[in-house]
């Protein structure tokens, strides 16, 4: 696995390089700000399995990074995970409208960043299934291996309408259209209370039925606040254990 880290403290491109060896990467590139990073996308043909980019850069900062990756046609499938002391929602959020496909905050447990890229990754198979294939109106997967929040996110930048299923035990899913969240459900409970409740669902299939017609609207709040707030309430739960 070859990935390109970019950040512009060469102390910290040490303390992450370290990290990512811990969880079995191989190859690491890095690169000082976003105009070094696609020089070196470049450079290697864009042969690169994921890119970890830090916010704050001079030059070129990380979101601009995202936006002329995502622009590149080789690039708009490319996992992109920002790693920043940047933790606002309104800055979390910035990331996943531009296409970052998970954000992690300064400072990280290995733990953290090992489950995100392999969900970043999870979603990098999604996006690359050929349509002769497979069926490109069915999205599933297992909630062990893709997050709650790069899901939701995937199908927020992809816009995506549909009905998303959860089988993890209760009657629980959302419906979608054009990538923002209008109804939520988990065993009688509906709304923004429902979604909040399907977040800390770490366990379980799921099943995203693109163009299925939602079943109500039950939820106004913005997609990314939304789940900007689930976010918090489950990193508030898992602190308290």
């Amino acid at each position: 696995m070859k990935v390109l880290l970019v950040d512009d403290s060469g102390l910290s491109r040490k303390v992450q390089g370290k990290v990512l060896r811990e969880v079995g990467i191989d190859t690491i590139l890095e690169a000082r700000n976003g105009l070094d990073a696609l020089e070196k996308l470049e450079g290697e043909g864009w042969q690169i399995d994921l890119l970890l980019t830090d916010w704050n850069m001079p030059g070129m900062n990380g979101i601009s990074l995202i936006q002329e990756v995502r622009k590149h046609p080789k690039g708009k499938g490319l996992p992109i995970i920002v790693i920043s002391s940047e933790g606002e929602e309104a800055r979390i959020s910035q990331a996943f409208n531009v296409g970052a496909s998970s954000y992690v905050t300064k400072p990280f447990k290995k733990e953290v960043l090992q489950r995100k890229i392999q969900a970043v990754r999870c979603i990098a198979e999604i996006e690359q299934k050929d349509p002769a294939t497979a069926n490109v109106a069915l999205i599933e997967g297992d909630l062990e291996r893709l997050g709650l929040a790069e899901l939701v996110g995937f199908l927020n930048f992809s816009k995506k309408s549909g009905e998303l299923v959860i089988q993890a035990g209760s009657d629980a899913g959302m419906s979608l259209q054009a990538g923002e969240v209008v109804h939520a459900w988990q065993d009688g409970v509906q709304g923004a209370e429902a979604f909040h409740q399907i977040a800390t669902l770490e366990r379980g299939r799921f099943e995203f039925h693109e163009g299925r017609a939602p079943r109500g609207r039950s939820i106004e709040q913005a997609t990314m606040s939304l789940l900007m707030d689930a976010m918090r309430r489950l990193d508030e739960a898992r602190g308290a254990n």
